[in-house]
């Protein structure tokens, strides 16, 4: 069982980015909900756009591999 989570969640895995996914929201919702208690609304606009771009970014690259092994196997190099 932790043989297949590994494949499927470790690093260089297609999960992998599941897990950063969700790791960006908790901790941005958790950072935004203690910003905005303690009256800094700005930060927690800066946290948000800045775990926006993290996430973005982590998804652009997920499918950049994918995109660069669909066209390696198109073209017969797997």
């Amino acid at each position: 069982m932790a043989q297949a989570a590994a494949a499927a969640f470790g690093p260089n895995a297609p999960g992998f980015v599941i897990v950063i996914l969700v790791m960006l929201g908790v901790g941005s919702w958790l950072a935004e909900m203690i910003t905005s208690a303690v009256g800094k609304g700005q930060i927690s606009a800066m946290i948000r756009t800045g775990t926006t771009i993290a996430a973005i970014l982590a998804v652009v690259a997920v499918a950049w591999q994918l995109l660069t092994k669909f066209f390696d196997f198109t073209v017969g190099k797997m």
